[in-house]
C-alpha cells in the first residue's frame, strides 16, 4: 500500500506543479489534490509504519490499517467539492470524514504507546501532535460554511495549520531520524531534541495558524519558533553528515535541501507577496524533495522487510543515483519565487519527472514492489 501511495503521492504533485495553467480549476482544486489525496493519505499509510517502530510493538490491525484509504476517499470528494461536483456546503462530509480518520488515528496511537515495551520514542509526540493538528484544521473546515462570515479566517487557518502544523510536525519529526539512518551515522542528540523542540514546533504552528487568521504579529512569532527548531537540526546535521549531504548520490542531499525548502516555505508566508500562494514554494521546495528523498530511502524496505540488507542497499543506490543534482533543481525551485521570479515550477518539475523516471524502472524491474 505505501509503494502504491507513493506513486499516486509522485503523481499528484506532477498535476498539481504542471496542470494548473493548463485545466481551469480553482487553485483550491490542486491544493487538494496534493495535500488531501496525495499527502494526508500517505502520512497515514506512513505513521501506521512507523508508529509500531517507535513503540516496538505490532502493527497495525485489520480495521485501523484501512484509514489511508478512508483519507484517499474524503480527499476524493473534497475534489468533487472543488471540481463543482458537488456545492460547497457538502465540503463538511469529506472534512468529517477524515476527521474520523484523525480521531481513530489518535485513538490507536495512545493505544500503541500504552502497550509500548518501554518508554516510547519521543518521535511518536511529534506523530501525535500532527495528527491532532490535522483535526483542527478538519475542524475548521467544518465550521466554514456554518459560519460564512469568517470565511477568510478560517480558510487560512485551515491552510497554515495543515502545512506548519499537520505536514510540518509529522515531516521534522522524521528527518529527525531519517537523515541519520540515511547517512549510517547516529546522531545522539536526536532524542533530547525531539523532546526538548517538539513544544516549540507545536506553539510555532499553532501560532502561524493564528497569526495568519487573525493578527499577523502572532504568524512571525511561530515562523520565529519554527526557524529555532529547524535551525538546530540543520546545524546538527551539518556538523555530523556534510559530507552526505554534500554528496553526487544518496537520499541525504534532497531530505537536506527539504529542510531548506520548509525554511524558504516559511519565509514566503510570512514575507512573501500575496500573489505567492500556500503552495507556491511548499510543494516544489518541500513537499517534492522530502517525498523524492524519503520513498529514495524507505521504498526497498517497503516492499520487502525481509530482504538482505545489501539488497535494501543495491536498490537505494540505484534509487538514489544523482540526487545531488535533483536536489539543487529543487532549491533553486525554493529560492527563485522569493526574488520574484514566476519559473520556480521548472526546476522542480524537472527533478521530480528524472525521479519519476528512475523510480518507475526499479519499480518495473522488482516484481514484488507493487
Amino acid at each position: 500500500m505505501l509503494i502504491a501511495l507513493i506513486v499516486a503521492t509522485l503523481l499528484a504533485f506532477l498535476a498539481g506543479q504542471a496542470l494548473p495553467k493548463a485545466i481551469g480549476a480553482a487553485p483550491a482544486f490542486w491544493a487538494h489534490l496534493v495535500l488531501a489525496v496525495g499527502v494526508m493519505s500517505l502520512i497515514t499509510a506512513a505513521m501506521q509504519h512507523f508508529v509500531p517502530v517507535l513503540t516496538r510493538g505490532r502493527g497495525a490491525g485489520r480495521w485501523t490499517g484501512r484509514l489511508p484509504y478512508l483519507m484517499l476517499a474524503s480527499g476524493l470528494l473534497a475534489l468533487a467539492v472543488f471540481h463543482g461536483r458537488l456545492d460547497f456546503a457538502w465540503i463538511a462530509l469529506p472534512a468529517g470524514l477524515a476527521l474520523a480518520g484523525a480521531v481513530a488515528m489518535l485513538a490507536w496511537m495512545r493505544v500503541m504507546a500504552g502497550k509500548a515495551l518501554g518508554k516510547p520514542h519521543p518521535g511518536l509526540a511529534w506523530y501525535v501532535a500532527a495528527m491532532a493538528c490535522l483535526g483542527l484544521a478538519l475542524v475548521a473546515a467544518i465550521l466554514i460554511p456554518v459560519f460564512p462570515e469568517w470565511h477568510t479566517g478560517l480558510r487560512s487557518f485551515h491552510v497554515q495549520i495543515n502545512l506548519y502544523g499537520f505536514v510540518g510536525l509529522t515531516a521534522v519529526g522524521t528527518l529527525q531520524v531519517l537523515m541519520p539512518t540515511a547517512a549510517n551515522q547516529p546522531d545522539p542528540e536526536v532524542a533530547t531534541r525531539l523532546r526538548l523542540d517538539l513544544k516549540w514546533a507545536l506553539t510555532g504552528s499553532l501560532l502561524l495558524a493564528s497569526g495568519q487568521a487573525v493578527l499577523p504579529p502572532l504568524a512571525w512569532a511561530g515562523g520565529l519558533l519554527w526557524a529555532w527548531v529547524v535551525g538546530r537540526m540543520m546545524l546538527a546535521w551539518w556538523r555530523l553528515h556534510r559530507t552526505r549531504i554534500l554528496a553526487w548520490h544518496g537520499a541525504e542531499p534532497v531530505l537536506a535541501v527539504a529542510a531548506i525548502g520548509f525554511l524558504c516555505a516559511l519565509a514566503g508566508t510570512l514575507f512573501g507577496p500575496d500573489s505567492l500562494g500556500p503552495l507556491t514554494l511548499f510543494l516544489p521546495g518541500f513537499l517534492m524533495p522530502l517525498v523524492t528523498g524519503a520513498a529514495g530511502q524507505l521504498a526497498p524496505v517497503w516492499v520487502e522487510a525481509g530482504r538482505p540488507y545489501a539488497r535494501h542497499a543495491e536498490d537505494r543506490a540505484r534509487i538514489t543515483r544523482w540526487n545531488g543534482p535533483r536536489a539543487l533543481l529543487f532549491l533553486t525551485a525554493a529560492l527563485l519565487p522569493l526574488f520574484g521570479y514566476k519559473c520556480a515550477g521548472m526546476p522542480a518539475l524537472t527533478a521530480l519527472v528524472w525521479f519519476g523516471i528512475v523510480f518507475g524502472i526499479w519499480l518495473y524491474r522488482d516484481k514484488n514492489a507493487l
